[in-house]
């Protein structure tokens, strides 16, 4: 049986700086590069910044005490504003637009000119490739999927995001000392991927239908089960199951349907919830171990679902089980 990966180790900087040409070395370095200038006195400048980071995952909260105009070269991730105070005005070729407090920003891959107004943000980055990963299984490839626009399709998708982005934030303030489990991590970036493709304008939302896969035997049903068990504790995805089986995966979830009943990603949820099941039955609460703590080793981040998936598998809470 695989077990879980070491935890991922989170990273805290805090800066205040009130020296433009230092700040900037360090934004260069955290995103791409870029010029800025302060507009008006400057006397006036001042930078403000508290970055939490796991791996490919950063939460970055950003002011600025002046009024700024930047011009920025393109950068390779996902990097995705809350805006807490302040005006944002961004454009990059031919789309425009501004935004102030309670808004989410999508800032696009390319060369981008902004003016920033007092601001104080928040910036979450998570490589690009989850997203791009997640399209290609909706049907968009890589080469052709693009974001169309820069703020949301409409204010509950606003506030899906910014719920995301306190789950993000949430994470990586509570992992505490021994970091964030790769599986959580991993499966906090999907989510994230997942609400940028639901949040902001992209090439998915418009995908033309495909005609849906043929007949999926069941020996391939079989390797992917045999992957998924064998993997139970790492970051896999969709995709990965499905390369492990040799098919696409809009097949593979027709597959698993047909044969199973169930989706891969269900199925891969019923191993960890059983893995969990004889994690909290070995465990020994003497020592300090939790329902959590077990729940997080296996990926679930959702306490009240991971309590409620495992009354209704087992027959009582997940507390009684460590407790006896």
């Amino acid at each position: 049986m695989s077990v879980p990966a070491s935890p991922v180790p989170i990273e805290h900087a805090s800066v205040r700086s009130s020296d433009l040409d230092w700040v900037r070395e360090i934004i260069n370095q955290r995103y791409t590069d870029h010029v800025p200038r302060v507009m008006g006195h400057g006397h006036q400048f001042g930078f403000r910044s508290q970055l939490a980071r796991a791996g490919v995952l950063s939460i970055d909260r950003v002011s600025y005490q002046a009024c700024m105009a930047i011009s920025a070269d393109p950068h390779e991730t996902i990097l995705i504003i809350r805006m807490v105070r302040g005006g944002f005005d961004v454009s990059a070729g031919r789309q425009r637009c501004r935004v102030g407090g309670g808004e989410a920003l999508f800032l696009p891959p390319a060369g981008l000119d902004m003016v920033q107004d007092w601001p104080a943000y928040e910036v979450a980055q998570f490589p690009a490739e989850a997203v791009t990963r997640l399209a290609d299984q909706l049907g968009v490839a890589p080469a052709d999927f693009r974001f169309d626009a820069m703020t949301a399709v409409s204010p509950a998708m606003n506030r899906l995001w910014l719920a995301t982005h306190t789950h993000l934030t949430e994470l990586l303030a509570t992992a505490g000392d021994t970091g964030v489990p790769a599986l959580l991590l991993s499966a906090a970036i999907d989510t994230a991927a997942a609400a940028a493709l639901s949040v902001f304008p992209n090439t998915t939302m418009t995908v033309d239908y495909v005609p849906g896969p043929g007949r999926v035997p069941p020996a391939t049903v079989r390797r992917a089960v045999a992957y998924i068990d064998a993997h139970a504790a790492d970051p896999v995805t969709a995709a990965d199951i499905a390369a492990a089986a040799g098919v696409s995966v809009r097949a593979l979830q027709a597959g698993f349907r047909r044969h199973l009943d169930t989706t891969p990603l269900g199925y891969q949820r019923r191993v960890r919830l059983e893995r969990a099941h004889r994690d909290l039955q070995a465990a020994d609460p003497t020592t300090g171990a939790t329902v959590a703590t077990v729940a997080r080793r296996w990926g679930f981040t959702d306490m009240s679902r991971f309590a409620a998936d495992y009354r209704t598998t087992y027959g009582q809470p997940p507390s009684r089980t460590l407790r006896t």
